[in-house]
């Protein structure tokens, strides 16, 4: 099947996907207001921002009527007499552009360029810190780590490293994690030390430097959406402030080494693309105000937080019903409640009726014309009359004299039928609005020439269009 490419549609799934996104967080700011602790927790935001890219999925769970009308399986009845050797002087005259595809086309094109330029950064990043590890020593003698710690280390195969790099602790990795150490942080007090180390075992017990991969991956990807930046930049602030509560929930006598340990690892920190893709202990990529509540965290008598069952059964739900409507939803566009007194859009813009319904003429032979043809030259732009749902969009579905086809379901039992299309811009299952570009005009099937084959079916039998589209008036 020859699929084109339509930007209107892309356009409107980005859009939807942006104001689904905004939706998102705004029930996390409601969220926050009812429940400060559930608003505080990373696994949340981590889940929002899964939901958050439903809208560009290719599904739909939406329900329409669709049924294929025995009559259009049926033979074609004849050739479609479109007239072409009548109107040939005209066809050359029709001069036609699509000045809004161009400009749809450049919004896309800045997107695209954003993403790659954003990705770029994104992949650099990972190449910086690679080449940062690569330049690294690797830490055989672990005296500075407890036999618990070592114990972790060997079991999930970690690998230490010491930098001279001025960077904070992280570790970093997708398939094999490393623990990066800078080399003053060795001249830390044992303890501060010890809680350090501790706060990075923490990240990889809980799968942090994937999430911490992942996330930057698609905020770069979608860049255009700053709802996805939001998401990450509170998640990375509460797994920061969970590892935190875990490690004084562990030492709970050691909160104001842990706190010495933290100042002192933002002094060594100055790598902010490492920031960016690595659970760092502190750095460039936290605020003022996140150090200062990170510091208050710690400092705090009862500072521990526990998600317990009922928290993650809450998510649980949520996350189902926030799924299942936004599957529900997707694409959000609704399908037209069709009215009779409702007039559809031309189909073909600027372009001339060779063959009206119902009429007949010595080239077709008794049997009546049941659709409009519209002369257009090859690849002309054709439209949805009406918002709906595409039923077929192929050659195979419906009799070969239709060529290239597309058929709209419409509510109320009502369809649009486009044939000899030279190829689609629109696939079976999507939802479209009226004005939408669905295909262009072409010459496949059985025709003397290029032309937009239209047909109006109501209850599965075949209606005047001039009744939908106001030609008679």
């Amino acid at each position: 099947m020859d699929y084109q490419i339509n930007p209107t549609s892309w356009l409107i799934q980005l859009t939807i996907f942006v104001i689904w996104s905004g939706l998102l967080y705004g029930l996390a700011v409601i969220i926050g207001k009812i429940s400060a602790k559930f608003h505080n927790w990373s696994r949340m935001w981590q889940t929002w921002s899964i939901l958050s890219l439903i809208p560009l999925l290719p599904i739909s769970a939406s329900h329409v009527a669709s049924f294929i009308p025995q009559v259009l399986k049926s033979s074609f009845g004849g050739t479609q007499d479109n007239l072409i050797e009548h109107s040939g002087s005209l066809m050359k005259s029709l001069v036609l552009g699509n000045k809004i595809d161009l400009i749809l086309w450049l919004f896309i094109s800045i997107i695209i360029a954003g993403s790659i330029h954003c990705l770029y950064r994104f992949f650099t990043g990972l190449i910086s810190i690679n080449r940062l590890i690569r330049q690294a020593t690797l830490l055989t003698d672990l005296e500075h780590f407890t036999s618990e710690q070592r114990a972790l280390l060997d079991h999930r195969k970690i690998q230490v490293y010491i930098s001279d790099s001025p960077i904070s602790t992280f570790v970093y990795g997708f398939f094999h994690i490393n623990l990066l150490l800078p080399n003053n942080v060795l001249n830390m007090p044992k303890v501060q030390l010890s809680l350090l180390i501790e706060h990075e075992l923490a990240h990889i017990k809980r799968q942090d430097p994937r999430a911490v991969i992942i996330f930057r991956f698609f905020a770069s990807l979608c860049w255009f959406n700053p709802f996805l930046s939001l998401f990450e930049k509170n998640f990375l602030k509460n797994m920061e402030l969970e590892c935190d509560k875990q490690v004084i929930t562990l030492f709970p006598k050691q909160k104001l080494n842990y706190a010495q340990a933290l100042i002192m690892s933002l002094k060594l920190n100055k790598q902010h693309s490492i920031n960016q893709l690595s659970t760092s202990f502190s750095g460039t990529k936290y605020t003022k105000q996140d150090l200062e509540q990170r510091i208050i965290t710690v400092m705090e008598p009862n500072s521990t937080v526990k998600y317990g069952l009922s928290y993650r059964v809450t998510l649980t739900l949520f996350t189902f019903f926030l799924g299942t409507f936004a599957i529900i939803a997707n694409p959000i566009l609704p399908q037209d409640s069709f009215e009779s007194t409702e007039y559809g859009i031309f189909p073909v813009e600027h372009s001339v009726i060779s063959s009206n319904f119902d009429v007949i003429n010595d080239f077709r032979g008794p049997k009546r014309h049941k659709g409009i043809d519209f002369v257009a030259s090859l690849g002309t732009t054709v439209v949805a009359t009406f918002s709906g749902k595409v039923l077929i969009a192929n050659n195979t579905t419906l009799h070969q004299n239709y060529g290239k086809v597309v058929l709209i379901e419409h509510g109320d039992k009502v369809q649009s039928l486009y044939a000899h299309l030279n190829n689609f811009a629109v696939k079976s299952g999507q939802y479209v609005y009226a004005g939408q570009t669905i295909g262009t005009v072409g010459e496949t099937g059985r025709v003397t020439g290029p032309h937009l084959h239209f047909e109006i079916l109501n209850d599965g039998k075949r209606a005047d269009p001039n009744n939908y589209l106001k030609l008679n008036q």
